[in-house]
Order: structure tokens, then C-alpha cells, then sequence
């Protein structure tokens, strides 16, 4: 009997991770299919912000290292969805903290963005360098899109836990007992 009761609860286990993964596949391809549709604003918004007064000599400095500053657009870039994913996974007891960080990620990325080079300027500066200077440019794309699903990724998670929330606060057995 016990043997039996033990393999329903290992099944029972198995079910529920299967269908946690198949929820976060399908969270994740929803994320970036909304990314693909809403990247489009994003570049628009980053014009609108591109076209802001500049710290001038933040971006001289930046204007003096193309090459560098490009570079690093990918590491500030890539810590906005790492930021975003280790608050997912790892909740601070002041929630504020990880706000913070991701606020400062997107900052220092967006700021970092509208003060490098234009990337456009790549194979006027290299000349001969197209398919490094269009890498680059895929390169910024692909990265932009990559935040933006994280991003939405993370929006999806927070709607499915309040309604997970909302569930439990509304259930049956719940309110029985209150």
C-alpha cells in the first residue's frame, strides 16, 4: 500500500513540474512574440529620449571610444532582463531593493544609449568593416528585444501571481473558514 500511495505522489509531483514548464514555455514564447510587437515603440521611445538635451561630456567621452562604448551598450543592456530575472527568482523581504536595481539597470543602459556614437556611424569610422559594423547593428536589436521579453516575461509572471493570489483569497474552502 504504501508502495502504491508513494509512486501516485511521484506521479503527481511529475504532472505538476510538467505542466509548470509547459507554462513557462508558453510564457516565454508569449513574451517574445509581444516583444517582436512591441519593439517598434521601444526604438520610437528611445528616439524620443535620444533627442534630449546630453551631458556633453559624457558623450565626448563616449564619442572617443566607439568600439568600447558599443561594447559595453551590450553588457548595460544585458543587465537590465538579468536584473529583471534575479528579482523574479530571488524576492528581497524589501522588494523596493530589487525595484532599485532594475531601475538602475534601465537607467544606466537608456542613458548609456542616447550618449554613444551611433552605431549607424560604424562603417563611416571602419571602413571595411561591414559585416563586423552589421553585427553590431543586429547585435543592439537583438539585444533591445531580448530586455524588452524579459521584461514583459517578468509583467506576465506578476499578473499570474496576482491572479494566483486572487484565486486562493476567493476560494471556497477559504472563505468557509473565515
Amino acid at each position: 500500500m504504501h508502495a502504491l500511495i508513494a509512486r501516485s505522489h511521484k506521479a503527481s509531483t511529475e504532472h505538476h513540474r510538467t505542466r509548470a514548464r509547459g507554462l513557462l514555455l508558453i510564457l516565454t514564447l508569449g513574451s517574445l512574440a509581444a516583444a517582436g510587437i512591441v519593439l517598434p515603440l521601444i526604438w520610437d521611445v528611445l528616439g524620443l529620449i535620444n533627442s534630449l538635451p546630453k551631458m556633453q561630456w559624457l558623450q565626448s567621452a563616449l564619442r572617443g571610444m566607439p568600439v568600447a562604448s558599443w561594447l559595453l551598450m551590450f553588457a548595460w543592456g544585458l543587465a537590465v532582463p538579468l536584473a529583471l530575472l534575479y528579482a523574479l527568482y530571488h524576492p528581497h523581504p524589501h522588494g523596493w531593493r530589487n525595484g532599485l536595481v532594475v531601475a538602475a539597470a534601465m537607467w544606466l543602459a537608456v542613458t548609456w544609449y542616447v550618449h554613444m556614437p551611433d552605431p549607424g556611424q560604424c562603417l563611416a569610422l571602419y571602413s571595411g568593416a561591414d559585416t563586423a559594423c552589421s553585427l553590431l547593428r543586429w547585435g543592439f536589436s537583438l539585444s533591445l528585444g531580448m530586455a524588452t521579453a524579459a521584461y514583459l516575461f517578468l509583467v506576465f509572471m506578476l499578473v499570474l501571481s496576482v491572479l494566483g493570489l486572487l484565486t486562493e483569497e476567493l476560494a471556497p474552502e477559504h472563505v468557509a473558514r473565515e
